[in-house]
C-alpha cells in the first residue's frame, strides 16, 4: 500500500512518466533518423506508447506517421531510461525492415522540440558514415555504427541519453 501512496502523490506532484518505442532501420547503407530543424539533432522515429498499444504496434505507427513508410518491427536492440524530479521516460528500440518503397513522406503534423517548437521534424535517410558528425539523442552513434558492421549492440541499457555509451 505504501507503493500505491507513494506513486499517487509523485502522480499529484506533477509526476510524469512514460514510455515509448522508437525504430533502427538501415537501407542501402544509410540509417532512418528524424532531423530537427537543419540539422540541430536527430533522433530514431518512435513515439509515446498509447492506451491500447503494444511496443511494437507503436513502432510500426509511429514510422509510418513520422516517415510515411511501413515497417515490420523485429528485435529488441536497446532500452534507455533516464529522468529527473518530475519526469521518467523508458524507451525501447527495436531493429525494423523495410515493407515497401523506401521514399520517405514529410508529415502533416511533424514533431516538435518542446523546448523550441520552431524546431520540427523532417524524416531523412544518412549515410551510417556520417553518424559520428551529427547530434543524436541519444547518443548512440558509435554503437549504432558497429551493431550496422556486426549485429552487435554494446551497451543493451542505458540509463543518460546525452552521454555516447
Amino acid at each position: 500500500m505504501h507503493d500505491v501512496l507513494d506513486a499517487k502523490s509523485m502522480w499529484l506532484s506533477g509526476f510524469r512518466s512514460r514510455v515509448r518505442a522508437a525504430a533502427v532501420l538501415f537501407h542501402d547503407g544509410c540509417i532512418l533518423l528524424n532531423r530537427f530543424g537543419d540539422g540541430v539533432y536527430h533522433n530514431l522515429p518512435g513515439g509515446g506508447i498509447e492506451a491500447g498499444e503494444l511496443a511494437r504496434q507503436t513502432v510500426v505507427r509511429e514510422v509510418r506517421e513520422e516517415t510515411g513508410l511501413d515497417v515490420e518491427t523485429g528485435n529488441l536492440v536497446f532500452t534507455l531510461e533516464y529522468g529527473d524530479p518530475a519526469h521518467h521516460q523508458v524507451s525501447f528500440f527495436f531493429r525494423c525492415e523495410l515493407l515497401g518503397s523506401p521514399a520517405l513522406s514529410v508529415p502533416a503534423l511533424p514533431d516538435r522540440n518542446p523546448d523550441d517548437p520552431k524546431l520540427t521534424s523532417t524524416p531523412v535517410w544518412l549515410p551510417v558514415g556520417e553518424l559520428p558528425g551529427i547530434t543524436l539523442v541519444p547518443q548512440v552513434n558509435q554503437n549504432l555504427i558497429r551493431y550496422y558492421h556486426t549485429g552487435v549492440f554494446e551497451p543493451l541499457f542505458y540509463e543518460d541519453p546525452y552521454t555516447e555509451g
